[in-house]
């Protein structure tokens, strides 16, 4: 196969666009694309921003104008869509800014071979486009392909959920594997299969090599019928809402779907393969793994994995991609094991790292985009671009013997003009990049919230061979110390996740704020946790703290009617003094509904107030997760008892009556005397 190819051409803009648009008008429709929002450029070029809609073609040409504000999404994403012999052209300003695209001309530099960095007075060379507009009329898989063809087969002949994940860099031909396995299916008699994945654009390679395969199939507005069966794309959030039967269902692009509707997914259905991409535009398939794995392992351990590592659309040894792969650090990763085994709080140096420092050292930029890559799944090349470019920025880390074993980054969010502030209260203003603020002036109701200097933390890991060590808890201490006298609060916002909301906890953050909507990725609500730095933040920090209490036992019956009772326990034990004042006669009536035949009607409120200060006390410590769940459902959330009968699986009220009066007992039982009076 031919090498891809890259011109990186830099001049004026009326030059760059005469010189794109002679290159583009080389290539035929079906093989050229022309990302751009310039203005001289709207008559052939596509919005950058659509960039992902093009994943799956193959392309000869792609032009891409990085003098707009530079997408590193979309630059890591088109770039799969290129196959061998195909040209990508980067249009670059004179006055080009940013540390990014600086270090990009830096790495492209390391490949003179196929990348050529051409500026308005030179000449430019000749590219010589491998264009081929015929179409193939069938296509023999690779040794991998065949393998991973005949474990797809197995997943639906073999034993019930033991589903499949394939994974593999780009071009390595997940997709079209993926289709000619459901066409070998259909020939074999299934009759129902269902794909899934971020957008159908995405998987027409699947259908394309279906049809490859079966060529008399009829391509339908979802997919191809043959005979008596179809293959058909179904949207995730659709198909979790309609759960149609199927012989088998496969995730395309996994790592681009939220977590959470994998996991439902992966209990819906009992025959599944999954497709990852390892290293991509959409979050690293490396850090998705590790996050995706865990859940494999507690639904289906008998599930199985499988790699590829050929590459079908382009060179074995292709330059474009190893250039891809540096220029965005696809395949960034921490330091080795072994040479911080020995770390620990005592010999850990806190440091801050400037922008510089990092564009400096490949080495060190490396350890600090590395840490979050396996951290946080959706770690994206724009989040790269960000680190390099915003001056908002602020990173610290924690080193070993001159390693990174821990990072966390930080977005400054200052004061307010007090008009702003007040029209942002009133909600005809929104900010963008000022989370706290936004959120405590326009949700949470604090008029005077724009008044203060806040530390925003978006990222923070600690090496994965090091957890429970303590170093996330010393990198904050650490932090806390430095923002004295910088700062007026440190804050937080993350999707709620009980394990994350107690690390937070243990450090002296407290919720001063939930989300009214499902966070799009994970699923859960998002929580705000500041932590006050300065004697006037303390003053807010009471304030907000105080009014999340006010309004908490509202938010339990209305936004947060459907939180998971895990995350439910924990959030309550966190709200600042939600618990209620219980009389002598509440007690009274809680005792003779757990130990006599009072009735739940009757004694509810005192239920509800007793309840609010269990949780608090651990008093529910040595009650079954059943009945625990019981009591939430039914006293802190307030659902519709025929509703809680039937979710837990109890036959009938009066079982579940049982369970609540057991639970209230046990819960007395294991509190103090002082306590049950």
């Amino acid at each position: 196969m031919q090498q891809r190819q890259c011109l990186i051409l830099q001049g004026e803009s009326l030059w760059l666009n005469e010189q794109a648009l002679a290159l583009y008008h080389k290539a035929s429709d079906t093989q050229r694309l022309y990302l751009s929002d310039a203005d001289q450029a709207s008559s052939v070029a596509v919005p950058i921003k659509q960039a992902t809609q093009y994943l799956g073609r193959e392309l000869v040409l792609v032009v891409f104008d990085c003098c707009q504000p530079f997408s590193a999404d979309a630059l890591g994403a088109i770039i799969g869509s290129l196959k061998a012999g195909g040209a990508l052209v980067l249009l670059l300003s004179n006055t080009f800014n940013g540390l990014w695209l600086a270090r990009l001309i830096e790495v492209a530099a390391d490949y003179t071979e196929s990348i050529h960095h051409v500026k308005q007075s030179e000449t430019l060379p000749m590219l010589a486009l491998d264009i081929d507009t015929s179409k193939p009329t069938s296509v023999q898989p690779s040794v991998e392909q065949q393998q991973a063809i005949e474990a797809v087969l197995k997943v639906v002949s073999g034993h019930r959920r033991r589903p499949l994940l394939i994974s593999s860099d780009r071009g390595r031909g997940k997709t079209a594997l993926l289709g000619m396995a459901a066409a070998a299916l259909l020939n074999l008699g299934k009759t129902k299969l269902l794909v899934t994945g971020p957008a159908k654009a995405n998987s027409d390679a699947l259908f394309e090599h279906a049809n490859l395969a079966l060529p008399a199939a009829v391509k339908t507005p979802r997919g191809l019928q043959w005979q008596d069966g179809k293959i058909e794309f179904v949207a995730p959030d659709l198909l979790l809402k309609t759960k149609p039967a199927a012989d088998l269902l496969i995730v395309d692009e996994a790592a681009a779907i939220p977590l959470h509707m994998l996991e439902q997914l992966l209990q819906s259905y009992a025959r599944v393969v999954f497709s990852s991409t390892l290293h991509g535009y959409e979050g690293t398939g490396r850090g998705f793994a590790l996050a995706f794995k865990k859940t494999l392992d507690t639904h289906t351990p008998g599930w199985r994995s499988l790699s590829l590592t050929q590459p079908i659309r382009w060179a074995d040894n292709d330059r474009l991609e190893k250039f891809s792969f540096d220029a965005l650090l696809l395949n960034a990763e921490p330091v080795a094991a072994e040479s911080v085994a020995e770390a620990n709080m005592q010999n850990v140096q806190f440091e801050w790292l400037s922008r510089e420092q990092l564009l400096a050292n490949e080495a060190l930029l490396r350890q600090v985009f590395g840490l979050m890559v396996l951290a946080h799944y959706r770690t994206r090349p724009s989040d790269l671009q960000m680190m390099l470019d915003r001056d908002d920025i602020s990173i610290a880390v924690l080193r070993y013997q001159d390693n990174v074993v821990a990072t966390v980054w930080l977005v400054d969010e200052p004061a307010l003009d007090a008009d702003l502030a007040s029209k942002v209260f009133a909600g005809e203003r929104r900010l963008k990049g000022q989370l706290l603020p936004q959120s405590l002036l326009a949700h949470a109701g604090l008029p005077d919230a724009g008044d203060y200097h806040y530390k925003r933390i978006i990222r923070i890991a600690v090496h994965p061979e090091l957890h429970s060590k303590g170093l996330g808890s010393l990198l904050l201490t650490q932090l806390k110390q430095a923002m004295r006298g910088k700062t007026d609060l440190i804050g937080t916002s993350y999707a709620m996740d009980e394990r994350v909301c107690e690390f937070w906890l243990k450090n002296g953050l407290k919720p001063v704020r939930l989300g009214q909507h499902l966070d799009q990725v994970t699923g859960s609500v998002s929580v705000l946790m500041l932590l006050p730095i300065s004697g006037r933040g303390k003053v807010l920090f009471d304030k907000a703290e105080q009014s999340l209490s006010e309004q908490w036992p509202y938010l339990l019956q209305r936004q947060l009617k459907w939180l998971p009772v895990n995350q439910l326990i924990c959030l309550n034990q966190a709200v600042l003094a939600f618990e209620q004042h219980v009389t002598d006669s509440e007690q009274l009536q809680i005792e003779c509904f757990a130990y006599a035949q009072r009735s739940l009607e009757s004694t509810e409120i005192a239920l509800w107030k007793w309840l609010s200060g269990a949780i608090g006390k651990q008093a529910l410590e040595k009650v079954e997760s059943k009945a625990k769940t019981a009591l939430m459902l039914v006293l802190m959330q307030q659902r519709d008892i025929s509703d809680v009968v039937t979710s837990l699986g109890f036959n009938g009220r009066g079982e579940l009556l049982a369970v609540l009066r057991q639970a209230v007992s046990e819960a007395l039982s294991a509190a103090s005397p002082v306590d049950t009076k």
